[in-house]
């Protein structure tokens, strides 16, 4: 294609390349990352201004290194060269990329010289995770290979800028929404808390785009992203998430705007959507006329045939028929298999006579096959029997060496011919049958949400907890459990240091035992308490805060000389953190080696979450049930998990309130030694106390 002319800016849209997915497969393990060279070497051959990528680049927040290599070196074959990049950019883009402190774009670095810049957000699977909230696109970033724009900070209160360009008299404004869990950013539009930063704008001189990656249809109430909440100043929204190619605009009446959904370059599961064939395409804007896109078919994407039979409907097959059943099927996926071969030849446009060399190609691209069969029975009222048929993997080794797929060629289902009624107001786990046919993977977030569902919990918010364990499964975050945990205790504790109604008067004996049984319960915990000086942070902050209010309600300047009587020195006051975002009180260097001491006995397996939970608990292995979710990790039933870690935080969270309930009587026991002392009416061992207290508060 030849180069744009001086007033057309030319973009090439492209979402959901999933770079690294099934990366360890002998056969499709390279799909996800030639699909999408082949992807920037046309952004290349076809001179566009700039790519846009929607989201999930990566299939994973933490790619490979084979994944992030093959990315850097497409990114850099096609967008590095001497051709300038003709695109003046009008605004401002420190808020942007306030994030970090690079804050230019790339093809504006006097560094590097960039030809065709590439524009992209984050999506679901490479999201941002750990302290730094940094993403894959974060690194491509900081490399000088991409802009990462529409990154969200605070997802309760959302500001969107443009990116403003100009190219002759054509202006271009571009906005950008990164992956935001569809449920929270459902609740920020409602609330109107998501802000859009409108140019100037006279007629229609901008042409305005946004790229968003969210669930586009509602799979329930709130889980997803209406159209009707985007504003109608825009022209065009470029929607990612979903893998489904439609290759063409659909308008939307409401708002006066075009949808563009690209769908995915490599098919991650074997359903009708991915069945679709796969497009990028080229948006030409020019001012005064109308847009022009142009879809493109990829020609490396592997061929998927899938179709959807029920027995019931084959006449002449019989349910006690095996043999016979398992000649149909067969027939069916050969048949399939020859589909696959043609559309393969008819897309990389092969002829006879490179017969071959098309053979050998045919050979590398061996094509995905997906065939679902419906087994249940006749449904007369008088037949309880079902289709009989062979064992899915046993039928699918037939098909090695012709199929990409030769594990999971053949589905089966069947309908529930009495479906049980659902009494429950939220739809819960419901057996499937193909997980017994097909060993199929359990949904995690299934599990999680149907045993929310039917427990509350007292403590933990159910939304965290399911969010912590998909983090923690999915994404592999190890910490994200304890990370969890650790946030909703500060959380408690800050609330239990500002309620009145914990400050009540009770014996002051109790308060070392209590501080003892604190320090006990958080040191088996994995937190270092190795004396009675030592106080956790979190309930170091409750008591100075509770000590605080005491000083504010009763006016007694001298409430620490009473806390000292209770194993409480001054310098450990002062040391006491004023907030919750304060630092914790430093360690000796001689508790700094103990603590590095014990983390070098600890060995791997202790810090496994699943390991300190039967530890805590003393459960042995053959009484612990467990559930298999996926090839690589035994998770425990969620209810049991729930139930175990709210057994771990209730001790400790009570203790910290009764603390706090038995501060106020240190004002009293004060008061009393001090008025002994002004009478001169004191026991014998008046002197021997107050000189104790003074010596601790010095």
């Amino acid at each position: 294609m030849d180069y744009p002319d001086e007033n057309t800016i030319r973009v090439l849209i492209t979402t959901d390349n999933h770079v690294g997915y099934n990366e360890n497969d002998p056969i499709a393990g390279d799909d996800s990352w030639k699909t999408f060279h082949e992807i920037m070497m046309l952004a290349k051959d076809n001179n566009v201004d700039m790519v846009l990528q929607a989201g999930d680049l990566f299939h994973v927040n933490k790619p490979s290194k084979k994944s992030m290599y093959q990315v850097m070196r497409s990114l850099r074959m096609a967008c590095m060269g001497d051709k300038p990049c003709e695109l003046e950019l009008l605004n401002d883009t420190s808020e942007i990329f306030h994030y970090n402190e690079f804050t230019d774009l790339n093809y504006q670095d006097p560094n590097f010289n960039i030809s065709i810049p590439v524009f992209g957000i984050a999506g679901n699977h490479d999201d941002a995770s750990g302290d730094a909230l940094l993403c894959p696109m974060d690194i491509l970033q900081v490399s000088g290979l991409v802009n990462h724009f529409g990154k969200v900070i605070e997802a309760d209160k959302i500001k969107v800028p443009p990116l403003l360009f100009k190219k002759g008299e054509t202006k271009l404004a571009l906005y950008g929404l990164a992956s935001v869990r569809d449920e929270r950013l459902f609740r920020t539009f409602k609330e109107g808390n998501v802000t859009f930063e409108v140019p100037d704008m006279e007629g229609d001189e901008w042409f305005n785009i946004m790229c968003v990656h969210q669930n586009h249809t509602g799979h329930t109430n709130t889980a997803f992203l209406p159209e009707q909440f985007l504003p109608g100043f825009l022209d065009m929204v470029i929607w990612g998430h979903e893998h489904e190619c439609i290759p063409h605009l659909v308008h939307n009446p409401l708002k006066n705007f075009d949808v563009l959904q690209p769908g995915s370059s490599v098919a991650t599961s074997l359903c009708d959507a991915e069945a679709q064939d796969k497009h990028v395409f080229i948006l030409e804007v020019r001012k005064g006329e109308p847009r022009k896109l142009i879809p493109i078919p990829l020609k490396t994407t592997r061929p998927f045939i899938m179709r959807n039979i029920t027995l019931t409907d084959v006449a002449y097959l019989r349910p006690h028929d095996k043999e016979g059943i398992i000649k149909y099927l067969v027939n069916e996926v050969e048949d399939m298999i020859s589909e696959a071969k043609v559309e393969t030849t008819r897309k990389l446009g092969l002829e006879l006579k490179e017969e071959e060399e098309a053979a050998k190609l045919l050979q590398l691209n061996l094509p995905l096959i997906r065939l679902r069969v419906d087994y249940s029975g006749p449904e007369d009222r008088n037949s309880i029997i079902d289709y009989q048929l062979e064992n899915p993997r046993r039928f699918s080794n037939r098909f090695v060496g012709s199929v990409a797929n030769s594990n999971n060629i053949i589905q089966y289902h069947k309908k529930r011919k009495f479906p049980k009624k659902n009494t429950s107001n939220t739809k819960g786990f419901e057996y499937n049958e193909n997980l017994k046919d097909n060993d199929a993977e359990l949904d995690v977030q299934t599990l999680v949400n149907d045993m929310l569902n039917k427990m509350s919990l007292a403590l933990l918010p159910e939304i965290g907890m399911n969010e912590a364990v998909k983090k923690f499964i999915e994404k592999d975050e190890k910490s994200a459990l304890k990370d969890f945990i650790d946030e909703e205790i500060k959380n408690e504790v800050k609330m239990l240091a500002s309620s009145e109604e914990l400050l009540s008067l009770t014996d002051p004996e109790e308060i070392r035992k209590l501080i003892r049984h604190v320090k006990k319960a958080k040191a088996s915990q994995d937190y270092s308490l190795d004396d009675d000086k030592d106080l956790d942070p979190n309930l170091a902050s409750a008591l100075a805060k509770a000590k605080k209010r005491l000083n504010e309600i009763e006016g007694n300047p001298e409430s620490n000389r009473a806390l000292t009587n209770f194993g409480i020195t001054s310098n450990e006051l002062d040391d006491i953190p004023k907030n919750q975002e304060d630092k914790p009180v430093k360690k000796s260097r001689t508790e700094n080696k103990k603590r590095i001491s014990s983390t070098k006995r600890a060995s791997p397996e202790t810090k496994n979450p699943l390991y300190q939970i039967r530890s805590l608990f003393q459960m042995k292995n053959n009484q612990m049930p467990v559930v298999r979710i996926t090839s690589r990790i035994v998770l425990l039933p969620t209810h049991i998990l729930i139930i175990k870690l709210m057994m771990i935080l209730l001790p400790s969270i009570l203790v910290m309130k009764k603390i706090i309930q038995k501060i106020v009587p240190i004002k009293k026991e004060f008061h009393k030694w001090q008025a002994l002392e002004k009478d001169h009416h004191h026991p014998p061992n008046l002197l021997q106390e107050l000189q104790r207290l003074r010596r601790q508060m010095s």
